[in-house]
């Protein structure tokens, strides 16, 4: 008897599980086997409030969709206008409430945009233009200001974007205070703030990185009105230009010292440098980034006190005090000598243009060197050795110019660095070196011309590398252009209004609402073909 009422309990329990996966496997969401693709989003059926709701003072929102759904980055793609603080989430298998943490403000228009955080759970079908808006008062704020985004450097729409609008205060500062409106372009750079309420705004425009909605001028390129504020009593159209205005200034982050030389690592690019070189310093800019500074002629014991006067990538101004102390060579650390290595431009393979000088570039200050074991081999067996007016050093003596009126008039040459030709400042010495160059037939060549605008103005035109938007030729220019010995591609051009005339595009300053330089980009791409000219080209100055 003990025996069958154990195979009975067994029994039983196996036929419970059996039932409790049957049932399991039939409540699965699963799409039915064969039938049409879901190509459907999902709809809002209902909500709580409903879609233009007045008088709502709930703390609590609830969606219905028409089918069951998939909730994804609410966090990013959530847009609530103006900012209600924090909430939580409930997620249901056809929709999604939302509980406020606190109260809404009266007199009051809210919008919730989804953007596209609600999508089919089958398909993955994204919903679209799902949003919530509603109001705390008897009315419902109507206005809207709309427009376009677009990245300056690269000439083309942005997404994501965001575009905020601030109350007005006389003290604003967007990378202090959060919009009070706000939203984020789509894939086509454009925005559409809605539902605004009247009263004087402060607009700007900015990539929010870290979505904090607070501008990071160190890393988030950025456009904002010059005027002190919008009176906002009708719908308006409002376009941005955004660009990085890096406004974090130079600054030393790591020093480095050893018994050759001090190495400044710097928190910025630098385009040029000066000490107040009252000991002979050898120095030098390193990676367009560092400062370097060199032992010789110098006491290793000594103390220096030094003032860099540097322009920075940014060119911005700057003087920083600098204390230089050489490390003493311990007795155990060997000095050690290599070959000093020498770059050349045009690059080997490349072609010599008769626009091009030979330009040689060293890793370190060049402190001694013999023109004569700088010679020129042509086909004809000629060794040609150059004048010394045919050298130009850079100020730091690390690049060497050999000008093109004085290269040998052949189709090939080969440039024979002998050995000991240039003495470095830790000094280290070149080997012996040789490098091909050949001129590039002239029939191979194009020629690009135009003008910028419709009256003379300062500018500097440029031809930039259509695929990753590399500046290659350039030039300053009061209106007309034209670039001749130009290798056949595919290019951008674009005009720098130079007010100025320092021979760069200033930028702007978020802070006392001055704009940067403006950038005219001619519509389209140009196409170089070889032993072709392009003419009549016009790059309007009309945004």
């Amino acid at each position: 008897m003990s025996d069958l009422r154990s195979k009975q309990v067994v029994l039983l329990f196996f036929l419970f599980i059996t039932t409790f996966l049957i049932i399991q496997s039939c409540a699965q969401m699963a799409n039915p086997p064969g039938g049409k693709k879901d190509t459907l989003a999902p709809q809002l059926v209902t909500s709580i409030p409903l879609n233009k709701s007045k008088n709502y003072k709930g703390k609590k929102l609830e969606l219905t969709f028409n089918e069951y759904i998939n909730v994804r980055n609410l966090n990013q793609e959530l847009l609530i206008t103006p900012n209600i603080g924090t909430y939580q989430t409930r997620i249901r298998p056809n929709g999604l409430s939302i509980l406020l943490d606190s109260a809404l403000k009266d007199q009051t228009t809210y919008t919730f945009n989804f953007r596209n955080s609600i999508e089919d759970i089958s398909e993955r079908n994204a919903g679209k233009n799902i949003k919530l808006v509603f109001s705390t008062s008897n009315t419902i704020d109507s206005l809207s200001i709309s427009g376009k985004i677009k990245l300056v450097d690269q000439n083309k729409a942005f997404e994501n974007v965001l575009v905020g609008l601030y109350p007005y205060n006389d003290t604003l500062r967007i990378d202090k205070s959060k919009p009070y409106y706000f939203t984020k372009t789509d894939t086509s750079g454009i925005y559409t703030l809605e539902n605004l309420a009247q009263g004087k705004y402060y607009m700007a425009a900015f990539i929010d990185g870290n979505n904090n909605l607070l501008y990071n001028s160190n890393k988030e390129p950025v456009d904002f009105m010059t005027e002190s504020f919008l009176n906002l009593n009708k719908n308006e159209t409002k376009n941005f230009s955004i660009s990085l205005q890096n406004l974090d200034p130079l600054k030393i982050t790591k020093i480095t010292s050893t018994a050759k030389t001090v190495l400044y690592e710097m928190s910025r690019g630098i385009k040029e440098l000066e000490l107040d070189n009252k000991k002979d310093l050898i120095y030098q800019i390193e990676g367009n980034k560092n400062i370097r500074i060199y032992v010789k002629n110098q006491e290793v014991k000594d103390t220096l006190f030094l003032t860099a006067s540097l322009i920075d990538s940014l060119n911005r101004p700057y003087k920083i005090p600098l204390k230089v102390k050489f490390r003493e060579l311990l007795k155990k650390e060997k000095v050690t000598q290599t070959p000093l290595q020498v770059s050349y431009l045009p690059t080997q393979g490349k072609y010599v243009s008769p626009e091009d000088s030979l330009v040689l570039t060293f890793p370190k200050p060049v402190v001694s060197w013999d023109s004569k074991r700088v010679q020129f081999k042509t086909e004809e067996n000629e060794t040609i050795s150059l004048p010394d007016e045919a050298y130009a050093w850079n100020k730091y003596s690390n690049e060497l110019t050999i000008k093109r009126s004085f290269l040998p008039y052949r189709e090939k040459f080969l440039l024979n660095l002998e050995k000991g030709a240039f003495v470095s400042a830790e000094n280290d010495s070149s080997d012996l070196q040789k490098q091909a160059f050949q001129f590039q037939d002239l029939e191979e060549y194009g020629s690009i011309e135009g003008r910028v605008g419709e009256q003379p103005n300062n500018y500097i035109v440029q031809l930039l590398n259509a695929s990753n938007m590399q500046v290659l030729y350039e030039q300053n220019t009061s209106q007309k252009f034209n670039f001749l010995h130009v290798e056949p591609g595919i290019y951008i051009i674009r005009a720098i209004e130079d007010k100025n005339k320092n021979g760069y595009r200033d930028i702007g300053n978020f802070i006392l609402k001055t704009k940067p330089e403006s950038v005219f980009y001619l519509e389209g791409k140009v196409k170089l073909k070889a032993n072709f000219q392009i003419t009549d080209l016009l790059i309007s100055t009309q945004n």
